[in-house]
């Protein structure tokens, strides 16, 4: 990783081409308005991303390769009982496909990755009766 800045700004774009993906998902993703943070443990990997979406959690992983469906990490972070998570995202160079809990969708979709919407108004209806 020494100097990539300079290869990069040379166009020698295959030094670490994962890196410059992540980094490109990940300004994307704060345009779409997540707040961006990564789980990494020795015990269990590292996430790329772990998101919140309204009350659930999703987990984002991002792959450059053509081995996007190895992915260690993500697998054990769902083999945990106690965690519950919401979507379970690779983004990568492939076509959409789901394979089991896990949905694979290209790179260009992280555009309609999006935060959910509120509603406009909330209606509290509060039973006062039993006081």
């Amino acid at each position: 990783m020494e100097n990539i800045q300079f290869a990069i700004l040379k166009g020698q774009l295959d030094i670490n081409m994962g890196s410059i993906l992540e980094n490109m998902m990940a300004q994307q993703l704060t345009a779409n308005g997540f707040a961006l943070h990564y789980f990494d443990s020795k015990k269990t990997g590292e996430i790329d991303f772990v998101v919140q979406r309204g009350m659930s959690v999703d987990l984002v992983e991002i792959k450059s390769g053509s081995d996007y469906k190895k992915h260690a990490a993500l697998n054990r972070m769902l083999s945990v009982e106690n965690w519950k998570f919401g979507k379970r995202l690779v983004f990568c160079g492939a076509n959409v496909e789901r394979d089991g809990e896990i949905l694979y969708l290209p790179w260009y979709l992280i555009l309609f990755y999006q935060m959910d919407a509120l509603p406009e108004k909330l209606l509290y209806q509060v039973d006062l009766s039993g006081l």
